[in-house]
């Protein structure tokens, strides 16, 4: 393919996630909980610079807030996971989500680096932010990247991360390096990612780590919209709201409980899973 090619298509990709709008429903379960707000930032950290979208609580509440990474999907843009980093910060976390590696030929690493540099950065410039309490959250190859992430530094506190994709380096290998608690979960019906590729990474991930399978969940029912117009997505049993509310809640959970010392993670109804 040539470059000229490969350019065009990304435009195109830009132009269509760009055409997606979130519908009210959406946006309004998005900011249940604190009041938050949602900023594009440059971020200049270990090295690194890009521009990633930060959302956390609106007001003043100095070191309050643990940092929370996301980690984009193929292609995919931060917005498009907009209910998700709204919802995790309206329970009291500083999101960021690095905008980089969005392209048709991303590098994992590089993505994996971006989300730490990310979490140094929120500590060191965020007035909200705690300042040592964080943790690398993603989905599908922004899952893989945010344990590569973790594997990498092992001052990141806990690990989530929805259908998380094999990567290259792998994130089978990095989870086996892996000492913080991790969340693996996936839809059951997922076409695009199969379950067995992120079951691969729990299995090698040493406890303590807990598995969650959202029964009838789909690849792209993690996200708000499809892109493309759907080319290229799977469909579940369940509906992409009744998805989101699920994996959003299981996430605050999960945070809340290994970086709040808030209750115990217990499995939403909806879903199967185990734990080690």
């Amino acid at each position: 393919m040539t470059r000229a090619r490969i350019v065009a298509i990304a435009l195109l990709i830009a132009l269509l996630s760009a055409l997606t709008v979130l519908s009210p429903a959406t946006r309004a379960a998005a900011v249940s909980g604190l009041a938050v707000t949602s900023t594009t930032v440059s971020v200049s950290s270990q090295g690194r610079s890009f521009r990633a979208l930060l959302v956390q609580p609106v007001g003043s509440a100095p070191g309050a807030y643990p940092v929370v990474a996301f980690g984009h999907g193929f292609t995919q843009a931060p917005s498009r996971y907009d209910s998700t980093l709204r919802a995790l910060a309206a329970r009291g976390y500083v999101v960021i989500a690095p905008t980089s590696q969005t392209g048709l030929l991303p590098s994992h690493s590089a993505l994996a680096k971006d989300l730490d540099a990310a979490i140094a950065w929120a500590h060191a410039t965020q007035p909200n932010a705690h300042p040592t309490k964080d943790a690398a959250l993603g989905h599908s190859m922004g899952g893989g990247a945010a344990l590569l992430a973790a594997a990498a530094n092992h001052g990141i506190d806990t690990v989530a991360v929805l259908a998380a994709a094999e990567t290259n380096p792998s994130a089978v290998s990095a989870a086996r390096t892996i000492a913080a608690p991790a969340l693996l979960a996936v839809g059951s019906s997922d076409q695009v990612v199969k379950p067995a590729t992120t079951r691969a990474m729990y299995d090698a991930k040493p406890s303590p780590a807990t598995w969650v399978s959202i029964n009838g969940g789909y690849h792209c029912g993690f996200l708000d919209s499809s892109s493309f117009f759907g080319l290229g997505c799977d469909k579940g049993s369940i509906s992409r709201s009744t998805q989101l509310a699920l994996s959003n809640t299981m996430l605050g959970d999960w945070l809340d409980a290994t970086l709040k010392s808030g209750p115990a993670f217990s499995r939403p109804a909806g879903t199967t899973g185990e734990a080690k």
